[in-house]
């Protein structure tokens, strides 16, 4: 057997638990959209909001195939709006998890309403805008197989128009905006499965933008430690959590894209989890730090508490799997490099059991870079990404 198709075979080996989670994101995606139209019939929103937990699981589930389309300089411009879109559905999802939280108290679900929308910060990003970006990113990768897939590239580019059709003029005749979601997955699919050979190597970049994630949060930290005062007041917007979810959101492209072994299967979805979580808590704070007054603060998180589908996932357990997931990654490199090993297991161990450090989070994204940084820009051996 060649090397050429020996390369070939391991990559589709590898690619197969993608194929399977991109074909299932788009389908939870068609599913969750459909689910729109049927909720003033069906109660599907308890006891947690079903509709955009399924929507924010097919978001999720589609990074990895996303980021393996790479077929020449359009495509790949496509992929970077089609990811930053990606992010800002995964934000959209927070802050409906929060307008379903006041399903009952529709005077206090409006004020919220109205408060958010009155911050581009936050409703332009995370709705108006942001969201829209997936299928502005997808219609650009089509080009690239404009002459090549015909078929594919004419139904995603009308199920894109029809989307836009049924979002912006039609808003009434929802069929419209679902039959688009159905032509966009299925012409997003035809491309993706004609694309099969033409992923690259893009690690380096990847570690790159992996470890300024980890600054990213690094500095997202330093700006928290001087207090909740210090974070209201910043303008005009929110620096520190911006910080924290541009860190989040920098790692993604590494996370799902480290060695395929058996390690990486379970640190990659519990890191992809815990950066979610991550993503939804900076939407959290950025509902806080637009809030006028500390009562109000107060009766915000007080309110929300109450809501376990809200609180665990992205206050008080979620975004702790970032590191756990970082550390079963860095188990990978544990033979290659024992330094770096011993700096991510001791800033995970801070986490947990260092409270007594101050602004401890710090010193753990500093020695997490550093531990990562000596992996990939230092090595005795080179090991094999895929």
């Amino acid at each position: 057997m060649t090397t050429t198709s020996s390369t070939k075979m391991v990559l589709r080996e590898n690619k197969t638990i993608t194929d399977y989670l991109f074909v299932l994101g788009l389908l939870l995606q068609v599913v969750a959209q459909t689910l729109f139209t049927l909720t003033n019939k069906f109660n599907l929103l308890e006891p947690i909001d079903f509709i955009h937990w399924t929507l924010l699981i097919g978001v999720v589930l589609i990074i990895p195939g996303t980021l393996s389309f790479v077929k020449g300089l359009t495509s790949k411009i496509g992929v970077v709006i089609a990811f930053m879109g990606i992010i800002t559905q995964i934000g959209m999802c927070a802050i409906d998890f929060v307008l379903w939280s006041f399903k009952d108290n529709y005077e206090a679900k409006n004020a919220l309403y109205d408060q958010l929308v009155s911050e581009p910060s936050i409703w332009q990003v995370f709705i108006t805008v942001g969201p829209a970006l997936t299928f502005v990113g997808f219609v650009i990768v089509s080009y690239a197989y404009f002459k090549s897939n015909l078929k594919g590239f004419t139904l995603l580019n009308l199920g894109a128009i029809l989307v836009a059709i049924g979002g912006l003029i039609f808003t009434d005749m929802l069929l419209i905006k679902i039959l688009g979601y159905i032509l966009f997955s299925v012409g997003v699919l035809m491309l993706y499965f004609q694309k099969k050979e033409d992923k690259l190597n893009h690690n380096k970049a990847y570690n790159i933008l992996f470890v300024i994630g980890l600054l990213f949060e690094m500095v997202g930290q330093i700006l928290l430690a001087p207090g909740n005062d210090f974070v209201y007041a910043l303008k005009p917007i929110d620096f520190a959590h911006w910080s924290l979810l541009l860190g989040a959101a920098l790692m993604m492209p590494k996370i799902v894209n480290f060695p395929k072994k058996i390690i990486t299967y379970i640190g990659a979805p519990t890191a992809l989890i815990g950066a979610v979580c991550i993503i939804g808590m900076c939407i959290l704070d950025f509902i806080w730090w637009n809030m006028t007054f500390q009562e109000m603060r107060n009766e915000f998180a007080s309110h929300i508490s109450q809501f376990p589908s809200i609180w665990k996932p992205f206050i008080t357990t979620g975004t702790s799997f970032l590191n756990i997931g970082l550390l079963i990654l860095s188990l990978n490199y544990i033979k290659q490099n024992k330094l770096a090993f011993i700096l991510i297991i001791l800033a995970t161990l801070i986490i947990f059991g260092g409270r007594f450090i101050p602004h401890r989070l710090i010193l753990v994204y500093l020695m997490t870079a550093i531990g990562f940084g000596i992996i990939f820009f230092y090595k005795k051996t080179v090991i094999n990404e895929h």
